[in-house]
């Protein structure tokens, strides 16, 4: 990770991109980019890796949910078709009605912690049950696993099975994030969000819009990293279209949970009613919020994450009016880091090896829906914002050309309203 520290009123557009305000008495917006690895796109098992299983013997992989449930359209669900999809196209077997693989040479199992133990203690125990089950690798989707990962690599049950962590960096959140060094059994993959909400943020604007929202779940690193890269997309459009200064209007929110919040549906419908024309909304299940608003105002544009979810019928009609989602293709990203562990013998590779690493653009892990990507024909609802602008963009994204703030401190961050003078935020705190 390179770290600097910028003073936004001596900073030129030539460098960044972006501009200050001049803050709320921040003074400055720190910036860096987190360094990102390309892991390829190999989900496929080498001949003869598997010669070790058996239909009767499988290679048995577990997943363990996060907070909320194996359907939530986002993260657990993404991250087990992830699991399930390695299964069924590396070990010939099928999903059955209970949503795991139970035939072929790998087979899938998933465990919920128990509800009234949902916190690291009842983490850990759903791992504990997968490895009684045999699981040799564990998949465990969110930054909530952080300290479980701690007390599990000191428990010799964990000696031999990998652990794969999805959104998790080596400190214990149960005691004030003190670091902790991963074993060589443990590999973590982070997400450059900020760049999934730069595209999103610069198409809206490109699209026409000039009143956006943004509802967030809690302010974690990752959330916070997605709104900011809106800001950013907003105003990188904002300058190339030669818009004044303020003339794009943001509201923003952080509900303070993954989930649909009185607080937040009440925002997000008075946001539409009062002319805001697209809301983006990110974290588990906070969309429902925004989906809310947006059916009380008659169907007003949204934005999803994680996933593509215009393609989620469950939602009850909204998702057609789901122009774009900023995503990470946490499914493509198991699947590929699965079979690097398979296809090195069952070890993580070097590169992974009790590492945190960060995944973008440059793996496509870090983009926009398109019908060619997704299947989703419908999937890009936009007008005037065309796929070949979306595939420059995307271009320069990956060759660096365009430099996107990796910042996840909030305070820095809205104490500079995000670096940007086109784009004028309205932060609302959670009371």
């Amino acid at each position: 990770m390179k770290k600097k520290s910028i003073n936004f009123l001596a900073l030129t557009l030539s460098v960044l991109t972006l501009a200050s305000c001049g803050g709320t008495g921040v003074g400055e917006l720190e910036f860096f980019e987190n360094d990102e690895i390309d892991i390829g796109t190999v989900r496929t098992v080498e001949s003869g890796k598997l010669s070790a299983y058996s239909e009767s013997n499988p290679l048995r992989i577990a997943l363990v949910t996060d907070s909320g449930t194996l359907d939530d359209h986002s993260f657990n669900q993404s991250a087990w078709e992830g699991v399930n999809a390695f299964a069924t196209t590396n070990g010939a077997g099928t999903i059955g009605s209970n949503n795991m693989v139970e035939t072929g040479t790998i087979q899938t199992h998933y465990y919920q912690p128990a509800e009234n133990n949902y916190d690291t203690q009842g983490r850990l125990a759903a791992m504990r049950t997968a490895v009684e089950w045999g699981a040799k690798i564990i998949a465990l989707p969110g930054y909530l696993f952080q300290p479980a990962i701690k007390l599990a690599i000191e428990e010799d049950a964990f000696d031999n099975v990998a652990l794969l962590a999805l959104d998790c960096v080596a400190e214990d959140s149960d005691n004030n994030n003190a670091a902790f060094e991963f074993s060589d059994n443990v590999t973590s993959v982070i997400y450059r969000e900020e760049q999934s909400g730069f595209l999103a943020g610069y198409a809206a604007v490109k699209e026409g819009y000039r009143k956006l929202g943004f509802c967030g779940g809690m302010a974690v690193p990752a959330v916070v990293r997605y709104g900011s890269g809106y800001v950013q997309g907003a105003e990188y459009a904002a300058t190339q279209l030669g818009l004044e200064d303020e003339s794009i209007e943001m509201h923003y929110f952080y509900a303070g949970q993954f989930a649909a919040t009185p607080r937040a549906t009440e925002l997000c419908t008075t946001w539409y009613n009062s002319g805001t024309e697209v809301i983006f909304g990110c974290g588990g299940a906070v969309y429902q919020s925004v989906v809310a608003g947006s059916v009380a105002a008659g169907g007003k544009p949204w934005i999803g994450v994680d996933v593509n979810q215009h393609a989620d019928t469950t939602i009850g009609g909204a998702e057609e009016d789901c122009i774009t989602s900023a995503m990470k293709n946490l499914k493509e990203t198991t699947e590929v880091l699965l079979a690097s562990y398979v296809n090195n013998n069952m070890t993580w590779p070097d590169a992974l090896k009790a590492k945190v690493v960060t995944v973008g653009a440059k793996s496509n892990n870090c983009v926009l829906p398109t019908p060619e990507t997704t299947g989703d024909d419908d999937c890009w609802g936009f007008k005037n914002f065309k796929q070949e602008d979306y595939d420059s963009l995307l271009a320069d994204i990956k060759a660096g050309k365009i430099k996107i703030n990796s910042n996840s401190d909030s305070a820095n961050l809205v104490g500079n309203n995000f670096g940007a003078t086109k784009v004028k935020v309205n932060y609302i705190a959670n009371e």
